[in-house]
């Protein structure tokens, strides 16, 4: 997760009328620990940065006790964040967890929400995307692709237009930094946004359309691993 610098707008960003206590003690936690769960936090820097006119009340001590499960002891006055802490931030800010893989599974007539997720991911590119999908269509451009920012390269390879890709993809490009290559040597779909990797299940045209799709995010460990199958994949497409 790209946290902010500054612990007020992240605090902000955050539904704090509809968190308890110990909700907004493991989300400040969260932030300082820089969402790690190998980094120490001390309970005295939650209280120190804890603002009531922010927040809207005031600090209670009893606040790390009724965190404790999605926080863990690691000495006098120092915890580190769990799974359960880390995550429960992220999804409510939105994020997939970066240090576990993780499935999402959309029902059959939920393209929208499979759309609207992968939108959400693509928008926030700020170094480049990769992505990789058999069977393509030209309303890719309009579902997803026009979400990556201008000047974020884009590299897309795929095994076969299924109408409309080729034929609009030079348009595409006037505007955008796109590089597309045809293979057939591969079959998985799947992305890659900042380092950062997804399988896919169906093919990008109509996921979750009358059919279930899944999405899983992959770890800091398994995304290298698709960067690289990418770039071989890329190295070797015409």
């Amino acid at each position: 997760m790209n946290l902010p610098q500054n612990i007020t707008t992240f605090l902000k960003s955050l539904p704090l009328s509809k968190m308890k206590g110990e909700d907004i003690f493991v989300a400040i936690a969260y932030f300082f620990a820089g969402g790690s769960l190998e980094a120490e936090v001390a309970v005295r820097d939650v209280e120190k940065h804890w603002s009531k006119e922010t927040i809207g009340k005031k600090y209670n001590a009893a606040y790390s006790t009724r965190a404790k499960g999605r926080t863990h002891p690691s000495g006098v006055g120092r915890f580190s964040l769990t799974e359960e802490g880390t995550s429960y931030v992220e999804e409510l800010t939105g994020e997939v967890p970066t240090h576990a893989t993780t499935l999402l599974v959309f029902q059959p007539g939920n393209a929208h929400s499979f759309d609207k997720f992968l939108r959400g991911v693509l928008k926030e590119a700020s170094s480049g995307v990769d992505i990789a999908d058999t069977y393509v269509a030209g309303n890719l451009f309009d579902t997803l692709l026009d979400e990556v920012p201008k000047t974020i390269p884009i590299r897309f390879v795929y095994k076969k237009d299924a109408g409309g890709f080729v034929t609009r993809v030079g348009r595409f490009a006037t505007q955008y930094k796109i590089e597309t290559k045809e293979s057939q040597q591969f079959h998985d779909r799947f992305l890659i946004v900042d380092g950062k990797g997804y399988v896919v299940g169906p093919s990008l045209k109509d996921a979750a359309d009358k059919k279930p799709a899944t999405v899983v995010a992959l770890n800091v460990s398994d995304s290298k691993k698709i960067m690289n199958l990418f770039d071989e994949i890329w190295r070797n497409a015409k």
